[in-house]
């Protein structure tokens, strides 16, 4: 693809970012993910329309960028603690499924089981996020999965109801927009909350691994590893 043709299509790629985030800032920044992306794409170069497809990258990456941005300001609301709590269908299925996971599995059992089976780390990588040895997170994880099967049996029964405590439901509508919104350490902070020992907890909050990963919006599939059917 020559100069002239790069030319052309960055200059087609900003006219059309610009009109998505009517800001120029926001263009650059969402015309450079567009490029990124789409030279990661196999034979790019040889795309039959390549600036068709530069277009769908970007308004697709704008697509999740406002999805993420309208979570974090439910996140935001939530954190500020606004007397009510509405509803969210969206959520609702998460929240039903953390709510599983805390009550079957310990802390220590929730967060190998969200580390290792949803968030696919290691058993070495899990064990130095929890500051514990690799034998205690094969433990862990072998009885976490064990629970997790009347976890999978309650949610097909779809016999779990979400508590009336106040409390409760921030965090658990905490968890699931966290986890929506990709950032594991948080998920992990909430998922331990509650009786994880003060050290764990804190190496959880800090870890840079965790950091690094949520920044890059990794996402689990805590759906899948619970095989959750329910139509709620």
């Amino acid at each position: 693809m020559d100069h002239t043709m790069v030319a052309k299509l960055q200059e087609s790629l900003k006219r059309y970012c610009l009109s998505l985030t009517e800001n120029h800032w926001d263009a650059e920044d969402l015309a450079q993910e567009a490029w990124t992306k789409a030279l990661s794409v196999w034979k790019f170069n040889d795309h039959a329309n390549p600036q068709a497809l530069l277009l769908r990258i970007a308004r697709n990456a704008w697509i999740d960028h406002a999805r993420k941005y309208k979570l974090y300001m439910r996140y935001m609301d939530l954190q500020r603690k606004e007397p009510q709590l509405e509803p969210d269908s969206d959520l609702l299925q998460l929240e039903i499924i953390f709510q599983a996971l805390m009550k079957h599995l310990t802390p220590l059992q929730r967060a190998v089981f969200l580390l290792k089976d949803v968030y696919d780390l290691s058993i070495m990588e899990t064990a130095h996020c929890l500051q514990t040895t690799q034998g205690a997170v094969k433990a862990a994880l072998h009885r976490a999965r064990q629970s997790v099967e009347g976890v999978k049996r309650e949610l097909e029964e779809n016999t779990l109801s979400l508590p009336h405590e106040v409390d409760n439901k921030w965090l658990l509508r905490n968890l699931a927009i966290a986890y929506e919104l990709g950032d594991m350490a948080r998920v992990l902070e909430l998922a331990v909350e509650e009786g994880m020992e003060p050290m764990v907890a804190v190496s959880i909050a800090n870890n840079e691994k965790m950091r690094v990963t949520s920044a890059a919006a990794k996402r689990g599939n805590i759906q899948g590893r619970c095989h959750f059917t329910s139509a709620a």
